[in-house]
């Protein structure tokens, strides 16, 4: 029976891929490498806490009044139309109690599934991931939510030694002076998530147009994705992003938040967007910009910074039906004069690089023509005796129309639309032009517009209107 035993566990021993033996020694050499690395890191740790204890302490302790940037909104006359909103950080603060379900494990199963059991720091993660690199050679993160939040409001985001220990050492004050939900609120209020969003609840609204309360686990999983880099954002990368959503997905199934089948059924679903994604730095032309940009130019002048990250409610005296009203007006009268001008052929060309050479890549072209987005085509909703700017995308020397693109929306504009310019299309509209049209009909079910050429004209006019009774300016053109 002995000498069984010692078979079976010599066998056992043999098992393991060796070369002469030397696997045993590296593998002592490993244990050992890890404990000194612990006992080091935690002395460092320790070291750094007391140390750095009165330094960071008010900062961490402030954390409860703190306010990050928020956003600034104005408002129309009946104080509830919103006809604009300043920011630097586009943020809107949520409770943790507000918080889904699924966004809160998604968050924490891909990022910190120990969160409610570490101190701040997790031993455990580091001595696992301390392993993996040195047996992999590949460089893997073990930081907690606290020490990412530690890391994102208090210090510089270089990878020294030196200001991990810090990281480490801030993690635990925080975790001191803040409960863990508190510590969550704070990271999911203030993690940037890309395209301008910060905080989760601003995230869902960029992203899916909709309140975090209303996302479905796909999308829950996609913006739990986000916040280990902003490469993941699915506007700047759409394939890194679905790869790692569906990461996220498996984990929330590999931790029993969800099943197996409801994780396939998410993975196999595409990511769908709202334009708020995309048009970021393209905001849509309204009748109230005039107004608006009058407003922000006193707002700066007596409140400096503020404007964009100070949350403030600012409430007008434009009253918005009067102003789109002024608006129409006032551009039914510079067209109508417009006419009695010179036709011009002025178009902006959009397939040039940036010293203004045309480009001649034919794949760099066909991206550009496919990717362009202009803040016209925001939400794709377009009304019969618009003006809208249209995209030339495709000309067929053989016949007499070209294709124009309007968001999701097309066009074939042949000669009976080219309007008083008296010119062929395909003369005159170039496939990288960026022309204006007028809307003549909409069909939303095949997503196709008649429209006709236009121009802008090049004369400017104002108008203000007044309420006699009281002084107060109801319209601003």
């Amino acid at each position: 029976m002995a000498r069984e035993i010692k078979r079976i566990r010599t066998k056992e021993v043999e098992s393991i891929p060796s070369k002469d033996g030397r696997m045993s020694t590296f593998t002592w050499l490993l244990m050992g490498l890890l404990l000194a690395l612990s006992a080091g890191g935690l002395t460092g740790v320790l070291a750094s806490y007391y140390l750095n204890n009165s330094r960071y302490s008010v900062e961490v302790s402030a954390l409860a009044t703190y306010r990050p940037p928020q956003v600034t909104t104005i408002y129309a006359d009946d104080g509830e139309t919103i006809l604009a909103e300043f920011a630097i950080e586009k943020r809107i603060p949520i409770k943790i109690q507000d918080v889904p379900a699924n966004v809160k494990n998604a968050l924490l199963d891909i990022e910190d599934n120990r969160f409610y059991d570490h101190i701040g720091i997790d031993p455990y993660r580091i001595a696992g991931v301390v392993f993996k690199n040195i047996t992999t050679g590949k460089v893997e993160g073990a930081s907690t939510i606290t020490q990412q939040l530690a890391k994102n409001l208090f210090l510089y985001k270089d990878q020294t030694y030196t200001r991990k220990v810090n990281e480490w050492a801030v993690a635990l004050q925080i975790e001191r002076f803040y409960t863990k939900d508190q510590i969550l609120e704070m990271y999911m209020n203030y993690v940037f998530l890309g395209a301008g969003a910060y905080g989760f609840e601003a995230g869902a609204r960029t992203y899916f147009g909709k309140s975090l309360k209303d996302l479905n686990l796909e999308e829950s999983a996609l913006l739990a994705a986000i916040p280990k880099s902003p490469e993941y954002s699915p506007t700047r990368n759409m394939e890194k992003a679905k790869t790692r959503r569906d990461i996220v997905l498996d984990q929330m199934a590999k931790y029993g938040h969800i099943t197996e089948a409801e994780a396939n059924a998410a993975q196999a679903k595409p990511i769908k967007l709202a334009d708020t994604a995309y048009y970021q730095s393209l905001p849509k032309s309204t009748a109230w910009d005039y107004p608006v940009e009058e407003v922000r130019k006193y707002l700066e002048d007596k409140y400096t910074t503020r404007v964009a990250q100070g949350g403030l409610k600012v409430y007008t005296t434009i009253n918005v039906e009067g102003q789109k009203i002024a608006t129409k007006i006032i551009r039914e009268r510079l067209r109508t004069f417009d006419r009695g001008r010179k036709w011009r052929s002025e178009y902006q060309d959009i397939l040039v690089d940036p010293e203004g050479q045309p480009l001649t890549d034919e794949k760099e072209i066909a991206k550009t023509l496919t990717s362009f987005k202009h803040a016209d085509w925001y939400g794709d909703e377009y009304d019969e005796g618009e003006y809208i700017k249209g995209l030339v995308v495709k000309a067929n020397p053989a016949s007499e129309e070209v294709g124009v693109r309007f968001g999701k929306y097309k066009s074939v504009v042949t000669v009976k639309d080219m309007g008083r310019s008296g010119k062929r299309p395909k003369d005159e509209l170039k496939p990288g032009f960026l022309a204006e049209f007028l809307v003549k009909k909409v069909d939303a079910e095949n997503q196709m517009l008649e429209v006709e050429l236009t121009q802008v004209p090049e004369i400017q006019a104002s108008l203000v209107c007044i309420n006699s009774h009281n002084g107060e300016v109801v319209t601003m053109v």
